[in-house]
């Protein structure tokens, strides 16, 4: 065959592959589009609910918030050193701090308010072994004490560490650091900002969390503090998820690594909200694994968009919580009204259509916390060694009693059964619900001295 015709077929055959290139661009385009407008005018139809709810249910309120048990007196249960509390009168929870007008600026900067409180925040970026970066924040102490004890802290889902310090004097992180602790806050990808459009970039879900973002921001405080010893983690809701998941599989030998692990709200079983409560939710799940509708990238990329455009505006936190009120179904009765919008300062977050298909897909044919959780988290079996030679770390548990969003009894009944042989020790709060656990005015009180109790009597044994 002569060389022309070679030529005229090679450059047909190009012709043919830029024109399915474009004919692929052209129906990506569309479907975007259309996923664009399908989910967008799902979140206004949330929107709409969500502020119709908060306005009706506001008007309509003729009873106390069920939650508010506050002045009943404290229960304790002998056995299985299960601590029902809920011990605080309302006058010390009625919120009576005063602030400064700096204070009350919002402003989207855990840097800002702590610089009032003469803490600097040190900001780091690390990079993972698969090449994600993620966002670092160490409050930094005045005086050079070496040897303080590190403390790792691992947000839940759609938030960043900034939900841990938020709260400024009242806040876990704040107590901690002022307690002598080394007090860290990670972030897991992809935080606030992205590197890639590239779909490849956003195929991630809890599993590269547990067993490499956790791990990457474990390795990295441990070379920054140089303490002798093992960590301490604390997690809230996802967080604890990624962190159990990775002591059950011993992943790198983490259990060797710490020393402590606190989980606040933990998220191993989904609750009646997941399972069948909400209809928003079982709509989300019905529709979740549809790449037409929800892309195969950003989930609900609109929430950032939004958030990036009018963050630090009081309209944007108050249409978070209103959003948020609506779908998991807890309230700021607990909170202190002067930092509720502070709060949603730092989330949303941007997060994988893939991750949230582990969180709510029926695919029966999938590893999903809404659906086989047994199989994630073993109900019916021992998840740590009971050879007592080896190491286990001790477990610290808070579960709030209203949290519909979880079910925490079904955690503390695996552990009566099937951890008997580990220190644990779980503190299951009457009137808390999901969020309280970081944001309620009596944080302090409620979890932030109990583990630092449980910390000092750990360093004693």
């Amino acid at each position: 065959m002569s060389s022309p015709m070679k030529y005229c077929r090679y450059q047909k055959y190009q012709l043919k592959l830029l024109i399915k290139s474009i004919i692929n661009k052209f129906v990506y385009i569309i479907i975007s589009f259309f996923s664009m407008i399908v989910v967008d005018s799902f979140m206004g139809l949330v929107l709409l609910a969500s502020l119709y709810h908060h306005y009706t249910a506001t008007a309509l309120e003729t009873e106390p918030d069920p939650r508010d048990t506050r002045s009943s007196k404290t229960t304790v249960a002998d056995i299985n050193d299960i601590h029902i509390v809920h011990d605080t009168k309302k006058t010390i929870l009625k919120p009576n701090r005063i602030y400064s007008k700096d204070e009350l600026k919002l402003v989207a900067s855990l840097n800002y308010y702590y610089s009032l409180y003469g803490i600097q925040i040190e900001e780091f970026k690390i990079k993972t072994k698969d090449n994600y970066y993620l966002d670092v924040w160490h409050l930094k102490h005045n005086t050079t004490t070496k040897n303080r004890k590190p403390i790792l802290l691992i947000h839940g889902l759609l938030q960043s560490s900034g939900s841990f310090a938020s709260s400024g004097k009242d806040s876990i992180a704040y107590y901690l650091h002022k307690q002598g602790y080394d007090v860290w806050l990670g972030n897991n990808r992809c935080g606030f900002k992205y590197d890639t459009w590239d779909p490849k970039y956003w195929d991630w879900d809890i599993k590269e969390m547990s067993e490499i973002d956790l791990l990457a921001l474990m390795d990295f405080v441990n070379t920054k503090n140089n303490y002798s010893d093992k960590l301490t983690l604390i997690g809230h809701s996802q967080g604890t998820s990624e962190i159990f998941m990775a002591l059950i599989n011993n992943n790198s030998n983490i259990r060797d690594k710490i020393d402590n692990f606190i989980a606040l709200s933990p998220a191993c079983y989904p609750g009646p909200l997941i399972t069948s409560d909400s209809i928003v939710m079982q709509i989300l799940s019905t529709f979740i694994e549809s790449s037409t509708i929800f892309g195969d990238r950003i989930f609900m990329e609109i929430m950032m968009t939004v958030r990036n455009l009018v963050v630090g505006q009081s309209f944007f936190s108050f249409i978070c919580y209103a959003i948020f009120n609506y779908l998991f179904d807890w309230n700021d009765c607990l909170w202190d009204p002067n930092l509720r919008d502070r709060h949603f300062l730092f989330s949303p977050v941007y997060v994988s259509v893939k991750l949230m298909q582990w969180w709510l897909s029926n695919d029966l044919n999938k590893l999903t916390f809404k659906n086989t959780p047994e199989l994630i988290y073993p109900e019916y079996e021992s998840w740590f060694n009971k050879d007592p030679k080896k190491h286990n770390p001790n477990i610290l548990l808070f579960v709030p009693k209203q949290d519909r969003l979880v079910d925490g009894e079904r955690l503390i009944n695996h552990f009566l059964h099937y951890e008997s042989h580990i220190n644990y020790k779980i503190w299951y709060i009457e009137e808390y619900s999901h969020l309280d656990v970081l944001w309620a005015t009596d944080a302090n009180k409620r979890i932030s001295k109990p583990i630092v109790d449980f910390l000092k009597s750990n360093e004693k044994q």
